[in-house]
């Protein structure tokens, strides 16, 4: 499949509470989650950016992603302990121009059909392209970076609220691609879970 002419961004840098231990390196067929994410999503886009929050974790990311070379970016928060808006704010704001896709270091599945649907409305020229209810695995454009970093100081860390400020396209992909591709990895139960139904 041709790279679409967009940049990717993973938002890695959450506390991971309830797993217990940081997602982005949660072992899937003996290699980090994030590895497998930056891999699959390398093929479908032209850059890819992984926000990850401190200093010291973007050298933890940076070594398990050595082998990958130059095809991923690394950016730290601007709004330190503020979630992951404030993570797809630093993303963005490196990113600078044109449609992103976005996606949380833990949501393992990475769909290109679900992907080149949400590129067939970029030319309407909204904010952002969703599937319904689901802020990630979505199109931002990079310009909506001033629109998050009015939310920050205002203290509003809420995606949905973020989608209230936005002019938004809810694309209905549930029946089409399924729940699966939503899944996301919270905690130890979904992870093992997760693993086995990969024979992992």
């Amino acid at each position: 499949m041709a790279k679409h002419d967009i940049n990717g961004l993973i938002l890695a840098g959450g506390l991971s509470t309830r797993m217990g231990a940081d997602k982005a390196l949660l072992l899937i067929e003996g290699k980090p989650l994030l590895y497998h994410l930056v891999q699959q999503l390398t093929e479908l886009v032209q850059h890819v950016v992984v926000s990850v929050g401190s200093p010291e974790r973007e050298e933890l990311y940076r070594k398990s992603l050595e082998d990958l070379g130059e095809t991923v970016s690394f950016v730290t928060d601007h709004y330190p302990e503020c979630g992951p808006l404030s993570g797809m704010h630093a993303g963005l704001s490196m990113i600078a121009e044109g449609y992103v896709f976005v996606m949380a270091c833990d949501m393992p599945q990475l769909s290109e059909g679900l992907l080149a649907e949400l590129m067939t409305h970029v030319e309407k020229g909204v904010d952002v392209i969703h599937a319904s209810d689901q802020p990630f695995h979505a199109l931002y454009h990079a310009s909506i970076a001033i629109q998050i970093e009015e939310a920050l100081k205002e203290q509003d860390y809420r995606f949905m609220g973020l989608l209230r400020r936005l002019q938004t396209i809810e694309v209905s992909l549930l029946e089409q691609y399924g729940v699966s591709v939503f899944t996301n990895l919270n905690t130890p139960e979904d992870y093992n879970k997760y693993r086995q139904g990969q024979g992992d």
